[in-house]
């Protein structure tokens, strides 16, 4: 799992990071790994995470082959 998820969601679940720092960073490790910066993860793009290679199709809720801002949110809560 990405090291960036893993520590933030394991700080907001102990407390530590209120749900507006989730926020800004969920958003941080979306552009991050949108290398193309077209606001959308291909699944290229989202194959740099090994979680999100495996749970694409279902995180894909649309079906429409990129995640977006809002799935990958879902996705992280």
């Amino acid at each position: 799992m990405n090291k960036r998820i893993l520590v933030i969601s394991s700080l907001l679940a102990l407390g530590f990071l209120g749900p507006n720092a989730h926020a800004m960073d969920v958003h941080a490790t979306f552009n991050e790994l949108d290398k193309d910066s077209n606001g959308t993860l291909s699944e290229a793009e989202a194959g740099e995470d090994a979680v999100l290679h495996e749970n694409f199709s279902q995180i894909d809720t649309n079906q429409d082959g990129q995640l977006s801002l809002d799935e990958f949110k879902k996705f992280i809560q």
